[in-house]
This record gives C-alpha cells, sequence and structure tokens, in this order.
C-alpha cells in the first residue's frame, strides 16, 4: 500500500488533513494549528509531498524524518520568540 495524496481541507475555522491510499483506504485528521490555517495548509501541502509514494504504516517512521528534516524547527523559534 502507498499514499497517492495528501490535501488539506479548510471547513470553516479547522484544517483537516485527508491522506489516500492506492487500495482506496482514505484516512482524516486534524490539524493541531488553531488560527494560522494557510501557513498550516502549506505545510501539509510541502511534507504531503514527502509522503507520496510511502507507506502509510510506517507513521513513526515519517513523524520522525518530517520532525527533523530541517534544522529550523517551528517550535523553538515560537518558544524563543516568546521569552525575548
Amino acid at each position: 500500500m502507498k499514499i497517492t495524496k495528501v490535501e488539506p481541507l479548510f471547513l470553516d475555522k479547522f484544517l483537516l488533513v485527508q491522506v489516500r491510499t492506492d487500495e482506496g483506504i482514505i484516512g482524516l485528521g486534524e490539524s493541531g494549528a488553531w488560527g494560522f490555517l494557510e501557513a498550516s495548509g502549506a505545510a501539509i501541502e510541502k511534507f504531503g509531498r514527502y509522503l507520496i509514494g510511502k507507506d502509510p504504516m510506517l507513521i513513526e517512521h515519517h513523524w520522525q524524518y518530517i520532525y527533523r528534516f530541517s534544522h529550523f524547527r517551528v517550535n523553538s523559534a515560537i518558544r524563543d520568540h516568546l521569552h525575548n
């Protein structure tokens, strides 16, 4: 089984993520960023490109890759900004 599509779904004040596979299975999840839906949607599209063609069952592997893919951490930047 492979991921074939990842897309953000903007619904009023909510942002969902829809993941489709080549076997017709559809996963649906909620974004954890409230108030910055456009930025979160762009991140979903960016990371979705990485996920296309990958095995959806390797959840921890994909999470680690996405979290560690860059030296810049958004959550660290936000934390540092709030403490200055």
